[in-house]
Parts: C-alpha cells; structure tokens; sequence
C-alpha cells in the first residue's frame, strides 16, 4: 500500500483528486447499504422474537454444511481479489489476471449455492420467506458487483490496466469486500444464532 500511494504522488493533482473521490463514493456507498443489511437483520431477528424458538415450532432448521463452504469459497474470494488487485499495482498482470479469475469462479460458485439453498428451501411461511428476501437481497448486489468483476477482467486480459490506471479493478474489489462483510452478517443470523 505504501508504494502505491507513492506512485500515486506521480499523478496530477486533478488525478489524486478524482481518485479520492471516486473511493470516498465508494465508502459512503458501502456504509450506506451495509446499513440496509443491518435492517434485515433487525427485521430478521424482531420476526423471530415472536416465536418461541426459531425456526418456529415444526420447521426444520436448515443444513448448514452447504452454506458454511459457500461462506468459505465466499472470504478465498476476497482474498483473491485483493491479491489481484495487489498484484496489478505492482504491474503483475499475470497474477493480477488468474487471482481475478479464481476470485470470480469462487464467487459464481458461491452465488450457484445459495441460488440452490434459495430455491430448496421448504415453504414454512415467515421462516422461508425471511430466508429468501434476505439471500435474494444478497445475491442481486453479489451478481452486479461479479458483473462489474467480470468486466475488470474482460478489460484487464486486454490491457486496459496499469500499476497506476486500475480504478475499475480497486472499486469492483472494493465493492466485493461489501459482498462478502453483508454476507457474514447475513450467515450468522440465518444459519448460526
């Protein structure tokens, strides 16, 4: 990070200014959503407080094997397109490239297994249908930040990027690292408490 921001230093001061404000959108964008999670989760838990226990009374909890790879898949996602992300500001593009593509197969996996959770999940009135709002919620914000993922690597293959013009990769990387702090929120209220 440190090198980065010192090659940063060679941009023009209406780069370095474009710059930090295209991550500070960012930021305001990702604290503002995270709290529309939170409300879920409020939503999710004062739902359940009028039960007397959760899943309610003749609901099968759901498995939580499935969903914990997922989740896992989910974080070496992440990491991935950090090391992408880290790799092309070093001008890496190689690394930048399969780093990026293995964060993106580990992402459609995880979006392939929660589509199946969402759609085997037996109807049992405000249990499922709290389930379902909430992955669907997730998986509609995971599809568009993959797409704009799979746009990065599409223009990265063709050499769009550089150690210092990578804005598309920093802010889909950026917006992945959202996909991925919803999502463990989200899993402990629906599969651990």
């Amino acid at each position: 990070m440190a090198n980065q921001r010192v090659a940063e230093q060679s941009l023009t001061r209406a780069e370095r200014q474009a710059l930090a404000n295209k991550r500070t959108a960012v930021t305001v964008f990702q604290v503002s959503w995270i709290m529309v999670f939170v409300c879920l989760i409020v939503v999710n838990l004062q739902i359940r407080s009028s039960y007397p226990t959760w899943p309610p009374p003749g609901v099968e909890p759901m498995d939580r094997i499935l969903p914990t790879v997922a989740t896992i898949g989910l974080l070496a996602s992440a990491y991935f397109a950090g090391h992408g992300l880290n790799a092309l500001r070093k001008d890496d593009r190689g690394t930048f490239l399969a780093s990026w593509q293995m964060a993106l197969v580990l992402g459609g996996a995880f979006i392939l297994v929660m589509a199946f959770e969402w759609f085997t999940v037996k109807i049992s009135g405000q249990y499922s249908d709290v389930f379902r709002v909430m992955t669907a919620y997730h998986a509609l914000h995971a599809l568009v930040i993959g797409y704009m993922m799979f746009n990065a690597l599409k223009k990265g293959r063709a050499g769009a990027y550089t150690s210092l013009d990578n804005w598309d990769v920093e802010g889909a990387a950026k917006l992945w690292y959202f996909v991925v702090v919803a999502w463990i929120l989200f899993y402990v209220v629906l599969y651990v408490i």
